[in-house]
């Protein structure tokens, strides 16, 4: 449904015009702090053997490869999505300001490693890590993934396809983590993931300025 000029307006009012880098960094260190208060909370004593674990793996090179690679894979099938079908970001505030933070110095690094690691410290290695000791594996990753869409519900809203696309880009991230039992790959696959849908989206603005 299409909203109304008024309701438009009224989206406008509740958000600022434009964003600082400091504040969204602000937010990724609020994402790590609830996860920390999440880990120290139940997991008792063992939270900081918990902690290191969630960075120790055999492998940190292979993990940070394979996540590198399924990042360049999923951003190739948003890619080829847009191309073959009317794939789009809706036009809100939210994805306003998202673009504007492609322009700011450090701007596409912070929405890179700044959204790639808090995200995946809190999602996975936090709520992830939690359910899975109370309800399993399967099920904790579906809830997860839900909540992780649930998330990006206001930047996307309007497009009912990519909150279909962000679920299964849970499911991908809470699988890494559950079969690499470490946070590398899921942090590697989201922050490549981000840095080159953000560098392509300022790329696309950048021509349609040309054209």
């Amino acid at each position: 449904m299409e909203k109304s000029g008024a309701d438009q307006l009224e989206e406008d009012k509740k958000l600022p015009n434009d964003i600082t880098l400091t504040s969204v960094w602000k937010s990724f260190s609020l994402f790590v702090i609830i996860a920390m208060i999440i880990i120290i909370v139940f997991h008792g004593e063992g939270r900081l053997t918990y902690i290191k674990h969630l960075w120790l793996s055999d492998a940190v090179h292979i993990d940070i490869v394979v996540g590198g690679f399924i990042g360049v894979g999923f951003t190739g099938l948003i890619v080829l999505l847009y191309y073959l079908t009317n794939l789009s970001l809706p036009k809100n505030e939210y994805t306003r300001l998202i673009r504007k933070m492609l322009y700011k110095k450090f701007g596409i690094f912070t929405i890179a490693f700044g959204a790639g690691f808090s995200e995946e410290i809190l999602f996975r290695g936090a709520i992830l890590g939690l359910l899975i000791m109370y309800i399993g594996a399967a099920p904790a990753l579906l809830i997860v993934s839900f909540i992780f869409m649930a998330l990006h519900i206001p930047q996307y809203k309007g497009n009912i396809f990519i909150h279909v696309i962000v679920f299964g880009m849970g499911m991908i991230l809470g699988g890494l983590f559950i079969w690499t039992e470490a946070l590398w790959a899921p942090v590697a696959a989201h922050v490549t993931y981000n840095g080159l849908m953000a560098r392509l989206m300022k790329k696309q603005d950048q021509a349609q300025t040309v054209t």
